[in-house]
């Protein structure tokens, strides 16, 4: 078998996943945008992890995130060129690390890894995990998006507006670090939930429950974020403006009312990164953006789009080799051992542990195949994981456009199995969309 990212390749053979992703993080090759800081703390990690892979090195974890961040925010400022002039040796000296809000981005992973231990039960051998599933999300996705994709994402629109190379697995980054910062506000009800639920039990009355919302005076700024992610540079002449995307605005702000964990984060990030606060976002005719200006747009929201559209599932995707759906798919992929994927992930069953195979992953295929080490499944777990894998059926349903995906013949083919063959099955081909559940009892 290859290893990753070679196709076909496979995680959590045996204690080996963990293993070949940091084989391929220590390879610098293949993250040419970190710098020195960076690469050093990558050194820093042991040649063999041995038996608890990349979950026993949490705090060499905490100090590589915001160092990342940090790189991946150099890399896209210096791809600016109304910021940068790659003429002058000396443009570097300018990048000053504590204006980029960094630090505050990394107070509320803080604050995420202290309140974790509440969501998994303050179960220590499950405190923080998210942090690891992150760093797991972003090695699995920069490797299909070199090897598989080869660095070919489209973002929708054809205006001239081309993203580089560079530029692609920086947004990656930012993505697959971010893209679950905004969970513990949507675990609150659950919390509530239970905890109703165990002391009524003992004979009490519930009289109130743990509530939070953000500050008023916080309205219009998380609008002006969702517009920013609804909305498309539109080329009119020589000139660039955004244009609000309805179907887009509807859906995200259904989401934030939901409290998904996807768009709280996109939020989450905008309000800590500078990066973002510098977004330009053509309100009115009066000043419209240059070439330079709408590509920088498009980088912004493309970010934060992806990231809200991981848990929108409202939102449907008509390409494969889209920030948005690479996210969906490794998020995926990457919970092993746990196949009803999301649910499971933050909610562990009684479930043994699995292997992921991803087949093939381009631009137009996808080929992948999950399959655990369970005698059977419960008639529950068959039906959270029917749904799990009815959701991509859901974010390739019947919409605008969809006659054009079907004329390009993608093809798609998921599968989740157990030792006896009983499985959950979703495959798109010929122009045909078909599920089917042979689970049986």
């Amino acid at each position: 078998m290859t290893k990753f990212p070679d196709t076909p390749f496979k995680l959590n053979e045996g204690e080996k996943g963990d293993q070949d992703l940091l084989d391929y993080l220590k390879d610098h090759r293949n993250f040419k945008y970190l710098e020195r800081e960076s690469k050093d703390t990558i050194n820093g990690l042991p040649t063999d992890l041995e038996e608890k892979g990349l979950q026993s090195k949490q705090k060499e974890l905490e100090k590589l995130w915001p160092q990342v961040l940090t790189d991946a925010l150099l890399a896209l400022k210096t791809e600016d060129q109304r910021e940068y002039d790659k003429r002058n040796p000396d443009m570097k000296s300018f990048f000053h690390k504590e204006s980029l809000g960094i630090g505050e981005l990394t107070g509320v992973l803080e604050g995420f890894s202290e309140f974790e231990g509440m969501m998994y039960g303050a179960s220590p051998s499950r405190y923080r995990e998210h942090l690891v599933h992150s760093f797991r999300v972003w090695i699995i996705g920069q490797g299909i998006l070199k090897k598989r994709l080869k660095h070919d994402l489209c973002t929708y629109e054809d205006e001239g507006l081309k993203i580089k190379k560079v530029e692609w697995e920086a947004m990656w980054a930012i993505v697959a670090l971010c893209h679950d910062l905004g969970y513990p506000l949507s675990a609150i009800e659950k919390i509530n939930e239970k905890a109703r639920r165990t002391f009524r039990k003992q004979g009490l009355r519930p009289e109130g429950d743990l509530s939070f919302k953000f500050a008023q005076q916080m309205l219009p700024f998380h609008d002006t974020v969702i517009q920013l992610m609804s909305s498309k540079p539109v080329k009119d002449g020589r000139r660039y403006l955004t244009h609000l995307q309805n179907k887009y605005y509807l859906k995200l702000l259904k989401s934030f009312d939901n409290l998904d964990h996807g768009v709280v984060s996109s939020l989450l990030i905008s309000r800590a990164l500078v990066y973002f606060l510098e977004s330009d976002l053509s309100h009115d005719n009066w000043k419209n953006l240059n070439k330079e200006d709408a590509r920088q747009f498009l980088i912004r929201r493309e970010i934060l789009r992806s990231i809200a559209a991981h848990t929108c599932q409202d939102i449907y995707h008509l390409h494969f080799n889209t920030l948005s759906f690479l996210l969906y798919i490794v998020d995926e992929v990457q919970c092993w051992g746990r196949p009803t994927l999301e649910e499971l992930q933050y909610e562990p069953r009684n479930i043994e542990a699995g292997i992921a195979t991803v087949n093939e992953y381009e631009k137009d295929k996808i080929n992948i195949e999950i399959a655990t080490q369970d005698d059977k499944w419960d008639p529950d777990l068959q039906k959270q994981i029917s749904l799990q894998v009815g959701k991509l059926h859901r974010m390739l349903r019947l919409a605008v456009d969809t006659p054009e995906l079907v004329k390009r013949k993608l093809s798609l083919s998921f599968k989740v199995s157990n030792k006896k063959d009983e499985n959950s099955f979703l495959e798109l081909k010929n122009g045909k969309i078909h599920k089917k559940d042979n689970f049986k009892e």
